[in-house]
């Protein structure tokens, strides 16, 4: 009995060792599949994120242009938007700069020009955010272009531009 315990006990152990050098050897091969599908994952966040940015943006945008009077609406527009302006940085920590992006390689070899960038653009959708809290549209319009503004700054140097979009042949929206 003791015989057929230790031979039983020695084969479950065989087994869980060779589970777990398939286990491992899985792992290397994923990797490479997994760094793919984190680079895909990383452009798809930035498009979302760049959508989101450009959606307030237009939305502070049409309730300016049409006078809609939406309580709040403009509050809630320019938070959003001062929000997602902090989430720039870390949306652009991982570099991929190949596949359907319009990212340029200038952002990961130019970093600190683009994090001045990206900080103009948090300071003044912050103004915004402060402005929008207040009734005067006429201020919001005139911090709604300097926000415009700070974003395009970026767009300038570090999206590529609109010809030679990805956009352009063939995909979706871009970062």
């Amino acid at each position: 009995m003791t015989r057929s315990f230790g031979m039983r006990w020695s084969m479950q152990r065989s087994m869980a060792l060779a589970v777990v050098a398939l286990l491992g050897a899985g792992r290397a091969q994923a990797q490479p599949a997994d760094a793919t599908k984190a680079d895909e994952g990383a452009i798809k966040y930035r498009q979302a994120l760049m959508e989101s940015i450009g959606g307030d943006m237009a939305a502070l945008s049409d309730l300016l242009k049409y006078g809609l009077a939406h309580p709040g609406h403009a509050a809630a527009h320019a938070d959003s938007l001062a929000a997602h302006a902090k989430l720039i940085p870390a949306a652009f920590e991982r570099k991929v700069e190949k596949g359907p992006t319009d990212a340029q390689p200038e952002i990961w070899t130019k970093t600190d020009e683009w994090k001045d960038k990206v900080k103009a653009f948090e300071t003044e959708s912050a103004k915004l955010a402060e402005i929008a809290k207040g009734s005067d549209p006429a201020a919001l319009g005139v911090q709604l272009k300097a926000t415009g503004k700070a974003c395009g700054g970026c767009h300038d140097n570090f999206r590529k531009p609109k010809e030679e979009s990805y956009k352009r042949k063939g995909g979706g929206e871009g970062d």
